[in-house]
């Protein structure tokens, strides 16, 4: 056998080794007991655990108004992100956001515990990194970034078939309150072809919106909580105010699926498809031509 051969067959070895050693590694470091105490990182972590990794989930995950997966959510066992539950349950790894009970998330540090935020600020840019950053928490890398990689590539095709025509559009909740810019709901919205009045209003975030106000404005579309239209609670009816009813050519309803644009996470898609849908009804591009 060449020296040359003897070489490339040595490295090669090397090589193989130093992948092998990878492979083995990521599997021993990925944690085996994962628990989660927010509605956000619940819904990334049933996305992406192997079978058996995720011990607990938040009890909002079952709840249909708040999450898409709320079915898949009866399967976990819930908790109420106390730290006590954590102690008691001894996971290797908890993962919450960064607004979920502030005492609870320093106490489960001081005590020793892996604790992995996720932020509270979500758009539809941020959720591919959210996916991934999961993903690697997990040690489920290929999955997450198939999952990712699937969301850009659907995002980008219901972007591109956007055109000139961009209705007006409030997602208008309960108690009055508006999603301004920076918020998940403000991103759907301009990813569906809409002009977000509440953010071209000076709304930041979730705030308070004047029905006065809307009513001036003449939206296209004011899109309200699903599952809230026959809520008895006062404030679930303003949205459904008589001054917005009597606006003749606006469309006043839930035209979002129940939960999806609750947090960022794949099913945001089902959001961004419902509105983009309604857009063309509203305003069809081949009105253009």
């Amino acid at each position: 056998m060449t020296a040359g051969r003897t070489s490339a067959i040595r490295r090669s070895l090397i090589a193989f080794s130093a992948v092998a050693f990878s492979c083995v590694q990521a599997i021993a470091e990925a944690p085996t007991r994962v628990m989660s105490l927010n509605l956000c990182t619940d819904q990334l972590a049933m996305e992406l655990a192997a079978p058996g990794q995720l011990v607990s989930i938040s009890f909002l995950s079952r709840d249909p108004s708040l999450s898409p997966m709320s079915g898949q959510a009866e399967t976990y066992p819930v908790n109420h992100g106390r730290a006590e539950e954590v102690f008691l349950e001894k996971p290797d790894l908890v993962v919450t956001g960064t607004y979920s009970l502030q005492n609870t998330t320093g106490l489960l540090k001081r005590l020793g515990f892996r604790v992995e935020e996720f932020s509270f600020v979500q758009t539809i840019e941020t959720i591919p990194g959210d996916i991934r950053r999961m993903g690697a928490l997990l040690g489920r890398k290929p999955e997450a970034e198939a999952l990712a990689s699937s969301f850009e590539k659907e995002l980008a095709g219901i972007e591109a078939r956007q055109c000139g025509q961009r209705p007006t559009a409030i997602a208008f909740e309960q108690g009055g309150v508006a999603a301004g810019s920076g918020t998940l709901a403000d991103s759907v919205l301009a990813a569906a072809g809409f002009r977000n009045l509440a953010a071209e209003s000076g709304i930041v975030g979730m705030a308070p919106m004047s029905i006065e106000l809307i009513v001036s404005q003449k939206p296209d579309v004011i899109i309200t909580r699903a599952g809230e239209e026959d809520t008895p609670s006062l404030g679930a009816k303003v949205p459904y105010h008589p001054a917005l009813r009597a606006l003749q050519d606006t469309r006043i309803g839930p035209f979002v699926p129940r939960g999806t644009w609750s947090c960022g996470g794949p099913f945001v898609l089902d959001a961004v498809k419902a509105l983009a849908r309604l857009r063309e009804e509203i305003a069809p591009c081949g009105a253009l031509q």
